[in-house]
């Protein structure tokens, strides 16, 4: 991320361990590894880490699809259940873009253990506005 052209390094997701997979809004996709300052007390995947790499993804191939309109784009409500925890290896969150409106964008994501099994649903509204004057 640090080399992004585009212009889209998030220090946050440099923290949480982030691997950007796919940025298409038909199947975007990222990667996060489990590692000790990513787990809740008794030794789970932290739901926030979840919902973060979730937002990340939504947040990101949303803004790839409006910059070159100048537009800007921003987390506005995420809606997170957790089915089952992830306790080792990592997580893969899959998204798509349900609704590509000119203000918002509607998400829907998966997030994935190593086998492939849903470990949480989520829904993402994407909030676009133009990008500030400078």
């Amino acid at each position: 991320m640090a080399d992004d052209p585009r212009g889209l390094r998030s220090h946050f997701d440099e923290l949480l361990g982030t691997e950007w997979l796919d940025d298409d809004p038909d199947h975007a996709r990222v990667r996060i590894e489990l590692r000790d300052e990513l787990r809740q007390p008794v030794g789970l995947m932290h739901g926030g880490v979840m919902s973060s790499i979730v937002e990340s993804v939504c947040s990101r191939a949303t803004a790839l699809a409006v910059m070159g309109d100048g537009m800007m784009a921003m987390g506005q409500s995420i809606s997170v259940n957790f089915i089952r925890p992830v306790t080792e290896g990592g997580a893969e969150v899959e998204a798509r873009a349900r609704h590509r409106g000119r203000t918002t964008w509607v998400w829907d994501a998966e997030v994935l253990n190593d086998d492939g099994k849903v470990c949480a649903l989520a829904q993402m509204t994407i909030a676009v506005r133009p990008l500030p004057k400078t």
